[in-house]
């Protein structure tokens, strides 16, 4: 067993595309679990979205797959349901984002999966979820940000703005990741599977607690008004001469009274928490920081005990040393730059991802036929 070794031994089907579910089985294959990816005859249109490599596939798509042996079935021909009820009866989870209804119109109902695979943890991940007036509307991250308030709150006061990471897809995977760990902890006490329904939107409006908390009481979250969308002095971003952007999050009083008393500033001090959006004490820092370059700002605020850091652009991410000391971001076996998972266990760094690879459908089951070779948490569960 290695630190990362949690999930040794469970095999889990991925059915997805494009980027949520991937993701998820991602950080399950992380933690140790073999993922088989199953793609229709034509392929995850992932593959062709984004920047290509030199074979024509998309780095996104080499990127979220990695770890994972990728088997092609048409699961609408008689021969691909066959192989896919074997590989169904021998995995312990199915992850899977298709429109409500679509499963079961190949012959995949819940009864159906259960029959196969009564310890089968199933979690269906789809943009609005299994119920509700919007689950058979097509959507992507930007529709599902704008329907749970999220583009509310994003933006600048003039114009709003969707996240990039795509903020649904990404608190989607997360939300995946974490119920389908807790399933398989639940399935070695009780010998259940489960049925795990996640919908995007949802997921989303689960990070969006403390602004609708505030709906209907005097606190303005409005798109650049709030404390943490651009209303605040003290917790802002500001252009700097030349172009470069600083970040200011200064939100302790102690924070703001340093920077203030550093940059000549004392009657800043006092404004800390005037009304929002503080359009006018804004402003005064913007001139202030728009005088000098961002290297300059970086040498003036290196030993001042705030919250300051500099935008980093894409191209200097690796080189920052404390990116390099966490070791999150790596150079790949393929050559293909990876962030890993986001973690250390046990004081060991995170582990080295594989790249994808194609495989036949008679090898994975040849493998997976027996399941008393399983050792791991399958062997136990």
């Amino acid at each position: 067993m290695t630190p990362f070794g949690f999930l040794n031994g469970i095999r889990v089907l991925d059915l997805s595309q494009f980027i949520p579910g991937p993701y998820a089985t991602l950080l399950l294959s992380d933690l140790g679990a073999d993922v088989v990816k199953i793609e229709p005859p034509h392929g995850d249109p992932q593959a062709l979205d984004g920047p290509l490599d030199g074979e024509g596939v998309s780095l996104w798509y080499r990127i979220i797959n990695r770890n994972k042996r990728v088997v092609k079935l048409d699961l609408k021909s008689e021969q691909g349901r066959g192989w896919f009820d074997a590989l169904v009866a021998s995995c312990d989870v199915l992850l899977e984002s298709f429109r409500p209804g679509a499963l079961e119109r190949l012959g995949y109902s819940r009864t159906r999966l259960g029959e196969l695979n009564p310890m089968l943890v199933h979690c269906a991940l789809s943009g609005w979820g299994q119920n509700g007036p919007y689950r058979l509307r097509a959507g992507h991250d930007n529709n599902y940000q704008a329907s749970v308030g999220v583009l509310d709150v994003s933006g600048t006061m003039d114009e709003a703005m969707p996240s990039n990471p795509p903020i649904a897809d990404f608190a989607g995977a997360l939300s995946a990741f974490g119920l389908i760990c807790g399933a398989l902890v639940r399935r070695c006490s009780t010998s259940h599977g489960a049925y795990i329904d996640i919908g995007m939107a949802d997921a989303a409006l689960a990070l969006m607690g403390t602004d609708m908390a505030a709906v209907g009481k005097d606190f303005d979250t409005r798109r650049g008004c709030g404390p943490y969308s651009g209303g605040w002095a003290c917790y802002n971003t500001y252009r700097c001469a030349y172009g470069g952007y600083v970040t200011l999050g200064a939100l302790e009083p102690k924070f703001w009274e340093a920077f203030c008393t550093k940059v000549s500033q004392p009657n800043w001090i006092s404004r800390q928490y005037e009304p929002r959006p503080q359009t006018t004490l804004i402003a005064e820092v913007g001139s202030l920081f728009a005088a000098r370059s961002r290297d300059d700002w970086l040498a003036v605020m290196k030993d001042v005990e705030t919250c300051f850091h500099e935008v980093l652009a894409l191209d200097e991410v690796a080189a920052n040393s404390q990116v390099a000391v966490r070791q999150v971001l790596r150079m790949g076996a393929d050559g293909i730059v990876d962030a890993l998972l986001p973690a250390w266990v046990d004081e060991v760094r995170p582990p080295d991802r594989l790249p994808l690879k194609s495989a036949l459908v008679e090898a994975v089951m040849q493998e997976w036929g027996d399941r008393t070779l399983l050792t791991g948490p399958a062997a136990r569960c």
